[in-house]
């Protein structure tokens, strides 16, 4: 499973969790220092635990700088830690993320 991490919305923190064939989107309502507590209860609401996850997505170039520092960081040092390829986005290419992942797992 894949995760894909977008604060570019204000006050919004979306995830995505997808493989090639099923994709699970959650929005919540939140200030960008929620996002540890956002994406350890999505994995937990999808029966997920950190180490199921073999790549993570990134929006960049979107939003405010914090959001966007705070995302890359957080994503950085979660595939630092589990040792799983990382990829920089830009938003508009979000909802064909599934269509992304040979691209992903190429970068390592």
């Amino acid at each position: 499973m894949f995760l894909l991490i977008n604060l570019s919305e204000k006050d919004c923190i979306h995830l995505a969790l997808f493989d090639l064939e099923h994709r699970t989107d959650k929005k919540y309502i939140g200030r960008n220092k929620d996002l540890l507590i956002s994406v350890d209860n999505f994995l937990k609401k999808n029966n997920l635990n950190k180490k199921d996850l073999k790549g993570i997505m990134t929006i960049v170039g979107s939003g405010g700088f914090t959001s966007t520092r705070i995302s890359v960081v957080v994503t950085n040092s979660l595939t630092y830690v589990l040792n799983i390829p990382v990829l920089a986005i830009k938003e508009e290419d979000a909802k064909k993320a599934q269509k992304l992942i040979p691209k992903l797992l190429n970068k390592t």
